[in-house]
């Protein structure tokens, strides 16, 4: 069935279920009936059980919160304090619901709004004096509206006769800074458990045009009938939401509301079950009838499969259209109750895993708004809305923790402080990936610089199963300071530079031949991935540095060998990196090839395209881009295993017995420059960690890879090894050392 492309003008018609028209008159609205009650036991813990099993990143990784904090006691002794189990907020926060004020019997559910909360006034009063009639007064209570009245009294209508309503600026005592912390804690809990999460988004409005033809599109499908993993108008050529602009629009206009870079929102949007939305339409005449579009999760989720297909000029929308259509593909493909989703038999199925990491839930928490305590001056409010987006980050995260009340002689709540809290909590849990971040290093309160580093949403590979915990060593990883800087004391695995040692005489040969490969390949236009088309465009600030790079990888290429490419050509296909077959391989490596004439035949100019996109995957995945790294200020650099477990030909690009591998390296430091690898992450399932530490010596006579010494971080990066290097890595015994952050002045 194909959408037609005319329509003629909209008309009634029933209620389909996923997509509704609502005609409402705000004027109607009348909350003077409702009040909030407080909900005790047993019928708390009937409608907000406490889940004791808490989901985190693998199902192995099981972890009480006693275990936790006294693990995290022992790593960061003062960090301990900032968290309780989470268990004991969420027996101890008060659960309100909205109801009418005459109903008497038991709640048996509710239903949760989300929303963004409008500015807020302190002198605005709770109560106000209405007049009856005959002289007569009343004062009653003055509930805070946290939306529109058109929206709210569509809320009023989702709700069942035994049900009450949730919504956090009424349901909890904002002046009460104990019942607000505890609630953070429970929140996760609250939207879980709801009947279904409303999300109203009164901030924007539907043009008059965007409605009708949505209201037709609606009502050619009877999507109540259709199952969830089919979707109309799908795969059409051109897409459909390119021959209908206006329903392009449509979804633009939803995406464009602010609820959707709200860290509260994104929140509870990922903890309800099932979801409604509600969004006014704009109405030219002022006559008190409104139009409210209502429409399920399952709806949504239609509108983003059409989007996906659409080319946007905005470069975070296919980013946002990717995450949004994720998350409700698991969520409804989970619920066996939802029936409502719009389908075509022929579409085929997908089905994504619903895992939770730590790491990359701190980064796009963080990344997203929060407006904490409204009733804060201004400094405190914004390190208020730091400690909620560390709430918001446990919660998310599925770990057994919450975060406890503020303590005035604490370390204050600034963005860089709170992430350092979290990422101990996440090492004291021993996440490897809190060992691997990527980003800047962390500036504290004091002015100085951690060792910690920003957690970005690079750091791991979303389509990959989250990496398993590292194991509890005999020798755990401490935190401690000297007064002038605090530093990480762990066990630390040093990696042989070869080429520093014993330089290769065959390396400047590798060196002119991957020029003029590189050259070559620029000459004839031949097509790449990524960074690769940077080095096309003439006159372009970063074409020289981009063929530079280039030019260098590949000649490590050729130093390390056809193995190390066929095994990390193969390792990088979840990239979307093209594998090179061993034919190709070996034909590309062969010094005797002229390349000159492989590359005008057909056969030639695909194995060198493949070629430059295995190289850009290589250069894109391990530059430290979040660190402010780039082309200019990183090259590649080859490493092997220790020399006690390897053993390395400096005249020969073939294996060794130990393998090698290439890092991305600072040329600031190159002449005095070490690589080592965390004991904790030398292992090789996390071998797409960048887990490769860059250390210079924080003194120059004392510091010695074979003694416990004390060393600068500079870098961080993945290592491209082959498996050979891999196994010798795991064989390598470790020695305990101590890191620092970089000076202050350098970052």
């Amino acid at each position: 069935m194909y959408f037609p492309m005319d329509f003629a003008a909209p008309r009634c018609f029933s209620r389909f279920g996923q997509c509704e028209f609502l005609e409402l008159d705000g004027q109607e609205l009348d909350i003077s009936n409702f009040h909030t009650r407080l909900i005790v036991s047993p019928s708390k813990e009937i409608l907000v059980p406490t889940y004791h099993r808490h989901r985190w990143s693998l199902p192995e990784a099981d972890i009480d919160a006693t275990t936790l904090l006294s693990d995290l006691g022992q790593l960061a002794p003062t960090v301990v304090k900032e968290f309780i189990p989470k268990h004991y907020a969420e027996r101890s926060f008060p659960l309100r619901l909205l109801n009418d004020i005459d109903f008497q019997g038991i709640e048996d559910g509710y239903i949760a709004l989300s929303y963004c909360r409008k500015k807020f006034h302190p002198e605005t009063p709770m109560s106000v004096v209405t007049h009856i009639a005959f002289g007569w007064w009343q004062e009653v209570d003055q509930l805070p509206m946290p939306t529109s009245d058109v929206i709210f009294q569509a809320v009023l209508q989702e709700k069942r006769v035994n049900e009450g309503i949730w919504y956090d600026q009424l349901c909890i005592d904002q002046n009460d800074e104990a019942e607000r912390v505890a609630s953070i804690g429970a929140i996760d809990s609250i939207y879980k458990n709801a009947r279904i999460v409303i999300v109203a988004l009164d901030d924007i409005a539907v043009l008059p045009e965007e409605e009708r033809l949505l209201r037709y599109y609606v009502e050619q499908y009877n999507f109540s009938k259709l199952s969830y993993d089919q979707q109309p108008n799908v795969a059409l050529s051109p897409p459909l939401m390119q021959q209908k602009p206006l329903l392009f629009s449509f979804l633009e206009r939803i995406l464009s509301s602010s609820w959707f870079d709200r860290a509260w929102c994104a929140h509870e949007m990922k903890s309800g079950q099932s979801h409604v939305f509600m969004v006014p339409c704009y109405t030219p005449y002022n006559d008190g009838i409104s139009t409210v579009i209502r429409f399920t999760g399952a709806f949504f989720l239609h509108l983003l499969v059409l989007g996906s297909e659409v080319t946007s000029p905005a470069p975070a929308y296919h980013g946002k259209v990717r995450s949004l259509h994720n998350f409700f593909h698991r969520r409804i493909s989970s619920n066996e109750d939802d029936h409502l989703a719009a389908q075509r038999p022929d579409t085929p199925r997908t089905f994504i895993s619903d895992r939770v990491a730590l790491v990359p839930t701190i980064a796009e928490t963080f990344r997203l708004q929060a407006g904490g305590n409204p009733r804060l001056p201004e400094h405190l409010r914004r390190q208020d809305a730091n400690r909620d987006k560390m709430g918001i980050a446990l919660n998310a995260s599925g770990l057994p923790l919450a975060i406890t009340t503020a303590n005035p002689l604490s370390r204050p709540d600034i963005e860089d402080e709170c992430l350092r809290s979290l990422l101990l909590v996440g090492l004291a849990a021993r996440d490897p990936v809190a060992l691997c971040t990527t980003g800047t290093h962390l500036r504290l309160h004091d002015g100085s610089t951690s060792w910690l580093t920003r957690p970005t949403t690079l750091d791991v590979d979303s389509d990959l199963p989250a990496p398993p915990r590292f194991s509890k060593s005999l020798n755990p990883i401490t935190q401690g300071s000297d007064g002038r800087a605090e530093y990480v004391q762990l066990g630390l695995v040093f990696l042989e530079l070869p080429n520093r040692t014993q330089p290769s005489p065959n390396f400047l040969a590798h060196v002119s031949r991957a020029r003029t490969y590189i050259d070559l390949c620029i000459q004839y236009k031949l097509p790449g991935s990524g960074l690769w088309n940077l080095s096309q465009i003439s006159g372009h600030p970063r074409a020289l540095s981009t063929r530079n790079i280039f030019i260098q990888t590949l000649a490590c290429a050729f130093q390390c060998g056809s193995q190390w490419l066929l095994e990390v050509s193969s390792g990088l296909k979840s990239h979307n990196a093209s594998m090179l077959e061993p034919h190709v391989i070996d034909v590309l490596l062969n010094p005797l090839l002229v390349i000159e004439n492989y590359i005008l035949a057909q056969d030639g100019q695909v194995a060198l395209s493949r070629l430059l996109s295995f190289l850009s995957t290589v250069i894109t995945s391990g530059i430290p881009w979040a660190s402010g790294a780039a082309e200019h200020s990183h090259g590649p650099l080859i490493v092997t295993a220790p020399s006690s477990q390897s053993t390395y030909d400096a005249n020969s690009s073939t294996q060794t017995h130990g393998g090698r591998a290439v890092l991305f390296a600072p040329f600031e430091h190159s002449k005095t420059l070490v690589v080592a690898v965390p004991a904790a992450v030398k292992d090789a399932h996390y071998h797409k960690l960048a887990r490769s530490w860059v250390l210079t010596s924080s003194s120059r006579y004392t510091s010695s890879p074979t003694q416990p010494a004390s060393w600068t971080l500079h870098s961080k990066g993945i290592l491209f090894s082959d498996e050979n290097f891999k196994a010798a890595l795991q064989r390598c015994t470790d020695r305990r050392h101590r890191v620092y952050g970089p000076p202050a002045h350098r970052v």
